[in-house]
């Protein structure tokens, strides 16, 4: 595959061939295609900043605007201390606004695992901050009063294999016993009220998960951020840190900042600016389209509870309507490493067939991807590195809680505030073969998608297999 001359994270920026075939091809696409987030078509990225004299000096300087860098900006500004925010790109083009918007509590490990790994109670406590993020991001949205489709429209989780129902419904009754979570099981007969697919077995409804419109969620977080004083320096690459007496020295390419205190807020877009941290972390992308229009039955043939949907499989499927209620969005392809977006549509295009062939005459009108952050431990971390504060590593499917929740976390130990968190672990592990390029990650996806296909999993997705 011929590789696309674009910087990631910006692929609005290079799409003549890719929209040239688009039009082409017409099958699949209607006008107008983009390959960028569906979400921006409500919450534009504001690609022409002007560009403010950055400052010599900052009491606090975070780098990367997504949902940890503005939860840590708008606790420390409202605390009156002077934040500047730095970002590459313009002001969350990054992952906080690509994402599928659904809120809820996880972790890459479930609920039983971690009891078998670390013993009953190191597990209660881990698991509760998935329950403290959950309240932390749902009490933020609330209290600011941001406009973000904010609605308890829970989640269907999708069994692929008569064993993954039995350990799904295990796994949400120790989560009642221990948490009060609730749940009820849907049995294959049944499920048809929740996806109009009869490639599954079956599954279970978690009610109190929340879906929102992440665009909106992060312009509204962003413009709250602004009112509180802090400043943005959007298109403003850091180059390089150092420590200098007791504070920073950040290097830019638009000149350097000294600053007292340093957050990197990064995640997913860790470079090589601050090489510790990105021994640390594994960029992950994912992959969504949305569809054109459709008509409202159409839509409800496929989610007539409009509740978020994913399957168990490690080669995960997900999809939602859009907030508004005209369009299906659709994921998948988790961890590949795709530069044609093009190609990505037309591959998940196959899938979302495969799953829901009532949508066969059906257009896309966006494809866009954007970076995760993978650890080697698969949890979230918040810590310090030689005086570097730092919150990442959200590990697919828990930025948006786990970033403001410990965003927030980072700030309040900065004023001194008692903020201990379960994920405030002495160390952050790597693999000593590992420097920053997830060379490793093809080898780990054919592994994950044979142990899909052991089970019994992956006979859902042959038909679309691209």
């Amino acid at each position: 595959m011929r590789r696309a001359r674009r910087r990631f994270g910006n692929e609005a920026v290079a799409l003549e061939r890719p929209q040239r075939r688009a039009h082409s091809a017409g099958r699949i696409f209607s006008p107008g295609f983009r390959a960028e987030p569906y979400w921006w078509d409500a919450a534009p990225l504001r690609r022409e900043e002007i560009q403010q004299p950055l400052p010599q000096s900052a009491e606090i300087v975070i780098v990367g605007s997504g949902f940890t860098g503005l939860s840590a900006a708008l606790t420390l500004a409202r605390a009156g201390r002077d934040v500047v925010i730095l970002d590459q790109d313009s002001i969350g083009a990054g992952a906080s606004t690509r994402n599928f918007g659904m809120l809820g509590r996880q972790y890459k490990y479930d609920l039983l695992t971690l009891i078998s790994r670390f013993g009953i109670e190191r597990a209660k406590t881990l698991y509760a901050a998935c329950n403290e993020a959950f309240a932390f991001v749902n009490a933020l949205i609330e209290r600011e009063g941001i406009d973000c489709f904010h609605a308890p429209s829970g989640r269907f989780v999708a069994a692929n294999t008569p064993a993954h129902f039995d350990a799904l419904e295990k796994e949400l009754a120790a989560r009642r016993e221990l948490f009060g979570h609730q749940f009820h099981m849907v049995r294959r007969a049944e499920q048809g009220e929740e996806l109009g697919t009869a490639q599954f077995v079956g599954g279970a409804v978690i009610p109190e998960h929340r879906m929102v419109h992440p665009g909106l969620f992060h312009r509204g977080l962003s413009e709250r951020v602004a009112r509180a004083g802090a400043s943005f320096h959007a298109q403003t690459r850091v180059v390089g840190i150092e420590r200098q007496g007791a504070g920073w020295l950040v290097q830019t390419d638009r000149g350097p900042i000294a600053a007292r205190e340093l957050i990197v807020a990064t995640n997913g877009y860790t470079g090589s600016a601050t090489p510790w941290l990105r021994r640390r972390i594994v960029p992950i992308r994912a992959y969504m389209i949305a569809t054109e229009p459709l008509d409202p039955a159409l839509l409800a043939s496929v989610l007539p509870s409009r509740r978020g949907f994913h399957d168990c499989a490690r080669d995960m499927q997900y999809a939602r309507i859009s907030p508004d209620g005209t369009r299906l969005l659709f994921g998948a392809m988790t961890g590949e490493q795709h530069d044609d977006l093009t190609d990505v549509a037309a591959a998940l295009h196959r899938r979302m067939l495969a799953l829901f062939p009532q949508l066969g005459p059906v257009r896309l009108s966006h494809v866009w991807t954007g970076q995760c952050g993978g650890t080697f431990d698969f949890f979230p971390h918040r810590g310090q590195h030689e005086g570097m504060h730092y919150a990442l590593g959200y590990c697919f499917g828990a930025g948006m809680p786990f970033g403001t929740y410990l965003g927030d976390a980072v700030a309040r130990g900065i004023l001194g505030e008692e903020a201990v968190t379960a994920l405030d672990f002495p160390t952050m592990p790597t693999n000593p073969l590992y420097w920053g390029r997830p060379w490793f990650l093809p080898f780990y996806l054919r592994f994950q998608k044979w142990l899909d296909w052991r089970d019994g999993a992956r006979v859902v997705r042959r038909a679309g297999a691209a």
